[in-house]
């Protein structure tokens, strides 16, 4: 059962994701966006469980994983998240979801950057000492 928090819910993210990537899934707009969600609610997660004593409410209602892991650097600068490939990463939750002038087909080596991305910054806050 998923617990509703970020953590939780950041975790079934991606092991859905992996389980579709395991099927040999090529819709890489939608991979791309689902590193993209995976990779902003542990941030999120991350954030919300070190920050007790700060209001973090905002950085939490919205998209700007760039601006978190840069809180998070901020607290904790062994962490070096890669504030450049999240915002990146960060241009997918919209670009390859929404019809319009910004929207943009996923490549499958776009798709692969994104998807190390996503596992850099789980990787590093997954080794972080809460």
């Amino acid at each position: 059962m998923i617990k509703n928090n970020y953590l939780d819910i950041a975790e079934n993210d991606l092991q859905y994701l992996e389980a579709v990537l395991k099927t040999g899934n090529t819709f890489y707009n939608q991979l791309a966006v689902q590193c993209q969600q995976v990779a902003e609610k542990f941030l999120k997660g991350y954030l919300d469980r070190v920050l007790l004593e700060e209001d973090v409410s905002d950085l939490l209602r919205k998209h700007n994983m760039k601006k978190i892991a840069a809180k998070l650097n901020e607290i904790k600068p062994e962490l070096k998240l890669d504030t450049i490939g999240l915002a990146y990463l960060t241009d997918f939750y919209f670009d390859a979801r929404y019809p319009g002038d910004d929207f943009y087909t996923v490549s499958k080596e776009e798709f692969e950057k994104c998807l190390a991305i996503m596992y850099d910054t789980v990787n590093q806050l997954k080794s972080m000492d809460l």
